[in-house]
């Protein structure tokens, strides 16, 4: 068992060295009032992007916003276990990792954790200390591989995806969960598939919903994030959701606001 430690308006082109699998033609991004009227109904301010996989068709609220570069905060675990995979620092989704003993304001990190948990309960200081394991060169010329967002690590190694310099976009977000639903990354398949038997939130007989929560303070500002698809036996419906948090009362807001927007589409 491992120990752990606290530690310190166009649509986005696709690079011409990317696989022809992965240039699949996207709708352009249209809007959609039903999002914009789930938002109006909770008093809360973002935006979200849809994107159907069959069709390839983008829907948003808010067409600035959603290509507006944010930190990704905790929706960063995904890319993040998938490098930590590929490097070979963590042999798969049972391998554990013993709580360090220093007791920390949010409860579920106290304790000992295996690889689904960590991502589960974004044990922060879990992929802290592995972020320094995985080091400064292979995790920066991972990103510059995955593509994703601006691939800028500065701002500390062990926090530079929750207050530093890297950031997303909403649309940046779902044209990289829509290569991994197909594993059409540029890693093993095997990664790949562990990251998202990592992701599963919640299934019945109808749907299987992956996803990944993120909260993050930058300059100030409180940003609030989810992000994942919704897989049913007919299609799979990426999405990908940041908002403004004013308290800590909206953070229940993140996933709320996706839920009653893919139920109202008949979706869910």
């Amino acid at each position: 068992m491992l120990s752990w430690a606290g530690g310190a308006a166009a649509v986005p082109q696709t690079g011409p060295d990317k696989p022809a699998a992965e240039q699949e033609s996207a709708g352009a991004l249209r809007l959609d009032g039903e999002i914009q009227a789930v938002f109006d109904a909770v008093g809360a301010k973002g935006v979200m992007v849809l994107l159907d996989d069959k069709g390839g068709k983008l829907l948003t609220n808010d067409a600035a916003r959603s290509q507006h570069p944010y930190i990704p905060a905790s929706t960063f675990k995904i890319p993040h276990s998938l490098l930590l995979l590929e490097a070979g620092i963590v042999e798969d989704e049972h391998s554990r990792f013993a709580w360090d003993g220093v007791k920390r304001t949010y409860s579920p990190w106290n304790r000992d954790h295996n690889f689904i948990g960590a991502m589960k309960y974004s044990v922060v200081p879990i992929y802290q200390k592995l972020a320094l394991q995985l080091g400064a060169e292979r995790m920066a010329s991972g990103l510059e591989n995955l593509d994703y967002g601006n691939a800028n690590i500065g701002g500390g190694l062990d926090s530079f995806w929750l207050d530093g310099d890297l950031a997303i976009s909403a649309l940046e977000q779902v044209h990289f969960l829509r290569r991994l639903y197909h594993n059409r990354l540029p890693l093993s398949e095997r990664s790949q598939r562990i990251v998202k038997t990592m992701m599963l939130n919640e299934a019945n007989g109808d749907w299987v919903l992956r996803a990944k929560t993120g909260y993050g303070v930058r300059k100030g500002q409180k940003l609030g994030w989810w992000v994942g698809w919704l897989e049913r036996e007919e299609n799979t419906y990426f999405f990908a959701m940041n908002m403004d948090i004013t308290s800590d009362k909206d953070l229940a807001l993140r996933k709320r606001v996706v839920k009653h927007l893919l139920k109202a589409k008949g979706w869910m």
